[in-house]
């Protein structure tokens, strides 16, 4: 018998680890992510169009190579909604070939693919997981869309607050991948790397947990939110390095 796509063991398993690990409210909250999952991924049918495996909570007690690493930084991997990532990104001006795109715990690499119908000029993603960056890599192989605009896609297995930050012009692209500590630290290489060397940046935050850990980030200034305040899963907000004399706030909060 499967439920939802898992064997019922599975799932309760998956339950009362994240309810240990995680707190009482996902006695209610796991079920219901289950479920919000499930329905957007067949609403949306990302994967049945392109051949890619990128749908599915992961998380990390199930995989082996981060299964004993700090539990309250190392989040599970979900899918940003494509729609959603197209939606944050349609606000960002980008000039072609000037931007490297950076997704920082990318998972099986949904939101790369996505970038990749914009003019970036390379794309870049970083996650911890062995297994998940594997999958990241087959979907990186498997994707064909006449649509691509950058092919320029590396991933790299590692962990996102060692990662450096290179020279160019920066879109940093966050799906809630990790805690609150990691957060700060990669929130400070970036600091570090623009005081270095100042440039347009951007830093597009989906479900922004640690939002206060942006504004608190002097070289940053929100730019721009969307998505609904009463799913947090769906909200996003956008900051700069630098601004346009002129520059707008982008994106509207429903």
């Amino acid at each position: 018998m499967i439920i939802l796509g898992r064997p019922p063991i599975r799932l309760l398993r998956d339950w009362i680890e994240c309810v240990r690990r995680y707190g009482a409210l996902y006695l209610v909250a796991y079920p219901f992510d289950l479920i919000r999952v499930r329905r957007a991924e067949r609403a949306e049918g990302f994967d049945a169009a392109f051949g890619t495996d990128t749908a599915a909570i992961t998380y990390p007690w199930n995989l082996r190579s981060v299964r004993r690493e700090t539990t309250s930084e190392v989040h599970a991997y979900e899918a940003a909604p494509a729609a959603l990532i197209r939606a944050a990104l349609a606000h960002v001006p980008l000039p072609p070939d000037a931007f490297t795109f950076v997704d920082l715990g990318s998972g099986k690499g949904r939101v790369l693919l996505v970038a990749s119908h914009l003019p970036f000029a390379k794309i870049v993603g970083v996650e911890l997981s062995a297994e998940l960056h594997q999958v990241a890599e087959e979907n990186v192989r498997r994707y064909g869309s006449a649509d691509q605009r950058c092919k320029a896609i590396s991933l790299h297995c590692m962990n996102a607050i060692e990662y450096a930050f290179g020279p160019e012009p920066l879109v940093l692209f966050l799906y809630n991948p990790f805690g609150e500590s990691a957060i700060r630290r990669v929130l400070a290489n970036l600091a570090a790397s623009l005081r270095a060397r100042p440039r347009e940046a951007y830093v597009i935050y989906m479900n922004p947990r640690f939002e206060a850990l942006l504004r608190s980030v002097p070289l940053l200034r929100s730019v721009g939110r969307g998505g609904s305040r009463w799913r947090p899963w769906s909200r996003y907000v956008i900051y700069a390095a630098s601004a346009a004399p002129n520059e707008q706030p982008i994106g509207i909060a429903i």
